[in-house]
C-alpha cells in the first residue's frame, strides 16, 4: 500500500476536514470541494479552493490560524468579493509582459489585501487569523529578501520589500528607488473598494516597470489561477485581431528539430524576440507563420521551468463527481445514491457467508487455539474476578448488613452502618466487532493476524460475550468508475458467535485485493450501532492505508470521517496496525490521523498477540461498571 500525499505531502485529515467544513460554510456552495496544493488560490469555474502547503512546518496553533486564514481569503473574499471577470482578464493582459509572474502575483497580494480589510471589517473575530498570517509571512519574506539579495535577484528583492512595506506597522522600513516611485501607488490599494480598483493600481505599477527591469521574477510566493484556466478563459473570451503589419515569417517550412541546439533553462538566459511571450493570448501586432490554427506548438527553452513555477497539481479524473457527491453526502440521510459518503460513489456491497468447515480448517483452527489457550484462560479469569469483585462489593446502607467500619460513628454526622450485595449479573453488557483487512499486501501477515483473532474469539465466547468477525476488501479485477465490488465476508456473524464449533470459520481469511477502510467502517458502525449492549467496540486489523479505486487520496480522509461518526454513535473504534518496516513514526501519525489516540502498533506480526492481550483485558474490565 501506497503512502496517501497531496502534491509528496503528507495530510492531517481532522485538519483537512476541518477546513474543508469552513470553506463550504463560508462559500455557502455545498458542491465546492477543498484541496491542499502548494499555493491558495479559487478556481471558480471548478469550484475548488486550495489552501497552501506553506503553513505544514508550523506549530499547530499556528498552522490552524494560517489554514483558516487561506480559507477566508478564498471561500470568503475571492468568492464572494471578487469580480472574477475582471480578474481574470487582468491576469491575462498582464501574462503579455515580460514580467509576467512578478505583475500577476503583486496583483493577487494587492487583491489579498483589500480583502482582507473587509473581510476583518465584516468579521472582527479574524483580526487575530489575519495578524498571525501577517507575522509569519513577514518573517518569511525577511528571510526571502537576504537571499535574494545574495543571488541579485532584483525584483524578487522588491517583491519582498513590497509586502515588507505594506504590511509594516513602523513608519521606516528599508527601501529602494523603485519602491520610493511606486510606494504611493501601492498603498491605495487599502482604499480599494472592487477588483478593478486593484486592477487600475496594478497598470500604474506596470507602467512604472516594465522599462527598468528586463528579466522576470524568480520565484513563486502567491498562487493564482493555473496558467491553462487563463487559456481557456482567452480562448471563449477573445476575438481573432488582425496583425498591424503584413510581413511574414521565411523559412519555416524548412525547420529541422534535428538541426536544432536545446540548452539547458536558467535564470540568465534570455528569449528572443520571437520566443518571448510563448503564451501570449492576443497577437495585434507580429509576423506571420505557417503554423497552422488548433494546432498545438513545440516546446521551447523556458516551458517547463513555467509549468514547474505554478506546481505539478493536475486535475482528477474524478473531481467532477466530487463536486456532485459533496452536496450528496451532505444530505446523506435523505439520499440513497451515495449512503456512504461521498468517497464512496458507485460502489455495491456483496455480502459472503462462511462456507462449511473443511477438515484442514478445522485443524489448523485447533494448532492456532492451543498457542492462545494460556493467553485465553488468563483473560477469562481476570475478567471473572473482577466481575465477582464488583458483585461481592459491600455498599454503604441505612439498613441490611451490619459493617464493621465503626469509626464512622465518629466521623460521620448520619453514618450508614450497613451493606448490601450486589446482585448484578456476571454477564458484561459488551459487544464486539473485529474487521480485518483482507487486501493483498496481508499476504505475509495474515496467519498472525488470524492467531490474534482467535484470541479475542476464545477469550470473548467464554464469556459469553457477543461478538462478529469479517473480512473485507474491493475486487479490483472486476471495479470499473460506474461499479465498485466490495465484499463484506462474515466468517461469524453475532448469531453464532457463542457457537462451540464458529472457530475454524476464521481459518476462512485470505488475503485478496484492494481495501476502502472508510466504507466498511461505516457498514459495520450502522450494525453495531443497532446492538441493545451498552458497550460498543469495534477493532480494525490492517496493515496500511486504504486503497482502492478512485480512493487513493481520499482514502485517509475517508475513514477519518468514518472513524469519526462511528463514535457520534457511541461505538469505540481502535485501529491496529500491523509494521514490519521501521518507519514508526510515519505509521504513527498516519494512525493518529485516522483513528486519533485509539490504536496500537506492533512492529512485526510477532508483537501483534502481545499488544492485544492487555488491550482486550482494558476494554473488557471497562465494561464492568
Amino acid at each position: 500500500m501506497k503512502q496517501i500525499v497531496f502534491n509528496n505531502k503528507k495530510i492531517d485529515a481532522a485538519t483537512f476536514l476541518q477546513m474543508e467544513n469552513l470553506s463550504i460554510s463560508l462559500s455557502k456552495d455545498q458542491h465546492a470541494f477543498l484541496e491542499f496544493d502548494f499555493q491558495a488560490y479559487y478556481d471558480d469555474e471548478e469550484q475548488k479552493f486550495t489552501v497552501s502547503h506553506f503553513w505544514d512546518n508550523q506549530d499547530k496553533i499556528t498552522q490552524l490560524q494560517g489554514l483558516k486564514s487561506d480559507v477566508y481569503l478564498k471561500a470568503l473574499g475571492n468568492k464572494h468579493l471578487t469580480d472574477f471577470n475582471e480578474f481574470k482578464e487582468t491576469l491575462k493582459e498582464l501574462q503579455e509582459t515580460h514580467l509576467k509572474s512578478f505583475m500577476s502575483q503583486l496583483y493577487v497580494l494587492l487583491e489579498d489585501i483589500r480583502l482582507e480589510e473587509m473581510i476583518v471589517h465584516q468579521r472582527p473575530g479574524t483580526k487575530q487569523i489575519f495578524s498571525t498570517r501577517k507575522n509569519i509571512y513577514r518573517h518569511y519574506f525577511q528571510s526571502q529578501f537576504k537571499g535574494n539579495e545574495i543571488r541579485n535577484f532584483q525584483l524578487d528583492q522588491l517583491f519582498c520589500l513590497i509586502y515588507l512595506s505594506l504590511t509594516s506597522t513602523q513608519l521606516t522600513y528599508q527601501t529602494n528607488d523603485q519602491l520610493e516611485d511606486i510606494l504611493p501607488i501601492l498603498f491605495q490599494s487599502f482604499e480599494a473598494k472592487k477588483t478593478s480598483d486593484i486592477s487600475s493600481i496594478i497598470y500604474k505599477v506596470q507602467q512604472r516597470l516594465l522599462s527598468v527591469y528586463k528579466e522576470d521574477m524568480i520565484h513563486t510566493y502567491f498562487g493564482y489561477l493555473p496558467l491553462n484556466k487563463l487559456s481557456e478563459y482567452a480562448s471563449c473570451n477573445s476575438k481573432v485581431k488582425e496583425l498591424q503589419n503584413d510581413d511574414q515569417q521565411d523559412g519555416l517550412e524548412e525547420r529541422n528539430s534535428e538541426d536544432e541546439k536545446f540548452s539547458t533553462w536558467h535564470r540568465e538566459s534570455k528569449n528572443n524576440e520571437t520566443d518571448d511571450n510563448f503564451l501570449r493570448f492576443e497577437v495585434e501586432s507580429g509576423t506571420k507563420t505557417s503554423i497552422k490554427a488548433n494546432f498545438a506548438r513545440e516546446e521551447e527553452a523556458g516551458d517547463q521551468a513555467l509549468g514547474n513555477a505554478f506546481g505539478s497539481s493536475k486535475q482528477g479524473e474524478n473531481k467532477k463527481s466530487k463536486q456532485t457527491d459533496s452536496f450528496e453526502a451532505s444530505n446523506s440521510s435523505t439520499s440513497q445514491q451515495n449512503p456512504y459518503g461521498k468517497y464512496n460513489s458507485n460502489v455495491s456491497i456483496k455480502y459472503v457467508e462462511a462456507t462449511k468447515q473443511t477438515v484442514n480448517e478445522k485443524v489448523q483452527y485447533s494448532t492456532l487455539s492451543a498457542m492462545v489457550s494460556k493467553d485465553v484462560k488468563e483473560l477469562r479469569k481476570t475478567i471473572e474476578k473482577s466481575l465477582e469483585n464488583k458483585q461481592n462489593a459491600p455498599s454503604d446502607k441505612y439498613y441490611g448488613r451490619l459493617n464493621k467500619k465503626w469509626i464512622r460513628l465518629f466521623t460521620e454526622e448520619k453514618p450508614k452502618m450497613f451493606y448490601k450485595k450486589q446482585t448484578e449479573s456476571k454477564e458484561l453488557d459488551a459487544v464486539f466487532y473485529l474487521l480485518v483487512d483482507c487486501s493483498g499486501s496481508m499476504f505475509n501477515k495474515m496467519d498472525e493476524v488470524k492467531k490474534s483473532v482467535i484470541l479475542f474469539h476464545e477469550t470473548l465466547k467464554q464469556l459469553k460475550i457477543s461478538h462478529s468477525i469479517s473480512g473485507f476488501w474491493e475486487d479490483a479485477s472486476n471495479a470499473t468508475k460506474e461499479n465498485k465490488p466490495n465484499i463484506l465476508h462474515q466468517v461469524i456473524p453475532f448469531s453464532s458467535s457463542l457457537a462451540q464449533s464458529s472457530g475454524p470459520n476464521i481459518m476462512q481469511l485470505h488475503e485478496e485485493e484492494d481495501n476502502r477502510d472508510g466504507l466498511m467502517i461505516r457498514i459495520v458502525s450502522e450494525e453495531l450501532a443497532k446492538r441493545p449492549e451498552k458497550h460498543k467496540f469495534l477493532l480494525v486489523f490492517t496493515d496500511g492505508e486504504p486503497s482502492a479505486l478512485d480512493y487513493f487520496q481520499d482514502g485517509i480522509i475517508d475513514t477519518h470521517e468514518a472513524v469519526k461518526q462511528a463514535r457520534k454513535l457511541g461505538i469505540e473504534v481502535i485501529g491496529t496496525f500491523i509494521e514490519e518496516d521501521e518507519h514508526q513514526d510515519e505509521t504513527a501519525q498516519l494512525m493518529k490521523n485516522i483513528y486519533q489516540y485509539h490504536y496500537l502498533i506492533a512492529s512485526g506480526t510477532e508483537d501483534l498477540r502481545l499488544q492485544l492481550k492487555p488491550m482486550l483485558k482494558k476494554l473488557l474490565l471497562r465494561s464492568i461498571e
